[in-house]
């Protein structure tokens, strides 16, 4: 009697066992998040003190790194951390007038309710958003905010404004910002044209609220990453 009772129990563990397995193998992944993740990777530094935007493409040199966003526009929060190693190659990052950085460099920044961000939107030129220093091109999303600063895990500086956005490129693969041979200035009439739709950037540009004339932009401390290869992983429906 015992023997067929333990016998009964196993066999019912068993057609348990089971129906959990098919419900596993059956029932749907939950759906990911509602936002926005992106990654990017493929860096380049763009110029360092005195100029910052190396419109010829002349100190634009690569790094190794990658950035990853997380945005949920339900709640208007999100995270942005970037990180970049400098190498032999790339040299340190020259972001004041007496401080170079070398090392392993770390953007991050938590994007609050107070923060702009725009999406399916044209941002620089004459659009009102970042200002004159890039051209006009389409982002597919962009925002404003403050970052901190890490060298090799180290706070060096916090309170950083920042600008970035996911954009159709306007770096060509020199690092310049041309079309038909004209170099791009902020001085120019039409600051439209520059941008490539079928390619796309994560561009990072923060700096300091201390004013410095002799840099561009005209900040104590400046620096802008470009990262040249996008992975939108998911985003937003509708």
């Amino acid at each position: 009697m015992i023997d067929r009772t333990i016998v009964i129990i196993v066999g019912v563990a068993a057609l348990i066992a089971g129906a959990l397995l098919l419900a596993a193998m059956f029932t749907p992944s939950p759906p990911p998040g509602s936002g926005w993740r992106i990654t990017a990777n493929h860096p380049v530094v763009v110029g360092g003190y005195g100029d910052n935007f190396q419109y010829s493409g002349k100190d634009v040199r690569p790094v190794g790194g990658d950035v990853a966003l997380v945005f949920d526009p339900k709640t208007h929060t999100g995270t942005i951390v970037g990180t970049v190693s400098t190498t032999a190659a790339s040299g340190a990052l020259w972001i004041a007038a007496a401080t170079k950085l070398t090392g392993r460099i770390t953007l991050s920044a938590r994007i609050t309710p107070a923060d702009r961000v725009v999406t399916n939107a044209d941002i620089y030129g004459d659009t009102g958003f970042g200002g004159p220093n890039l051209p006009t091109t389409h982002a597919l999303i962009a925002g404003a905010g403050t970052f901190d600063l890490y060298v090799n895990g180290k706070l060096v500086y916090t309170g950083l404004r920042g600008e970035w956005s996911v954009a159709d490129a306007v770096r060509k693969p020199d690092g310049s910002i041309r079309q038909s041979g004209l170099v791009y200035s902020p001085l120019l009439r039409d600051k439209t044209g520059f941008s490539d739709p079928h390619r796309r950037e994560f561009t990072l540009i923060v700096h300091s609220t201390a004013a410095d004339p002799n840099n561009n932009p005209p900040y104590t401390v400046a620096l802008q990453i470009v990262f040249t290869a996008v992975t939108v992983n998911h985003r937003p429906a509708g």
